[in-house]
C-alpha cells in the first residue's frame, strides 16, 4: 500500500508539474509532455542498463531528463533548456551551467548527453520520437522514445 502512495504522489507532481505552462494551454505541440526512453543505440547496437527507467519531459523551453527507480520510485532529475531548429529538423539541449549537469547521476547508466547536445529528429509523431547524435569520439548515438500516457 506504501507503494501505491508513493507512485500517487509522484504521478500528482508530474501532472501538476505539467499543467503549469500557460503558452497555447500548456501545448507547445508534438514535443510536449512526458517521453518514456525505450532504448539508446550506440553505433546501431542496443545498450544494457536503460530498463524503462529514464523519461524525457519537454515543458515550454524546459527541458528535464529523469531517472526513476523501479524498486522505490525514487527518482533524479536533470534540468536544461531546449530549442528546436528553425526547420524542426533539429534539437538541441544545453545544460546550462554546473547546477544542471548532463550526467543524471554517477549511480545510474550515462546518457550520453554532453553539456550542450544538438541531435537529429529522425521521427517525432504524436506518439513515437526518434532523436541521434554523433559524439566527439564519433559514435552515433540513437534515442527511441514512446508518449507516455
Amino acid at each position: 500500500m506504501r507503494r501505491f502512495y508513493k507512485h500517487l504522489a509522484m504521478t500528482v507532481l508530474v501532472l501538476m508539474t505539467m499543467s503549469g505552462c500557460n503558452k497555447n494551454n500548456g501545448d507547445i505541440g508534438l514535443w510536449f509532455g512526458l517521453w518514456h526512453l525505450d532504448s539508446i543505440e550506440v553505433n546501431g547496437e542496443p545498450q544494457d542498463g536503460y530498463d524503462g527507467n529514464f523519461f524525457f519531459l519537454f515543458q515550454n523551453k524546459v527541458f528535464c531528463i529523469r531517472w526513476v527507480d523501479e524498486h522505490n520510485h525514487d527518482y533524479v532529475e536533470s534540468f536544461a533548456q531546449w530549442y528546436e531548429g528553425d526547420a524542426g529538423n533539429t534539437l538541441t539541449i544545453n545544460f546550462v551551467d554546473d547546477r544542471y549537469s548532463p550526467r543524471v547521476s554517477e549511480t545510474v547508466p550515462d546518457p550520453y548527453l554532453d553539456e550542450v547536445t544538438t541531435m537529429d529528429v529522425v521521427t517525432l509523431t504524436s506518439t513515437n520520437m526518434v532523436l541521434s547524435h554523433i559524439t566527439t569520439d564519433g559514435s552515433t548515438i540513437t534515442y527511441r522514445l514512446t508518449k507516455w500516457k
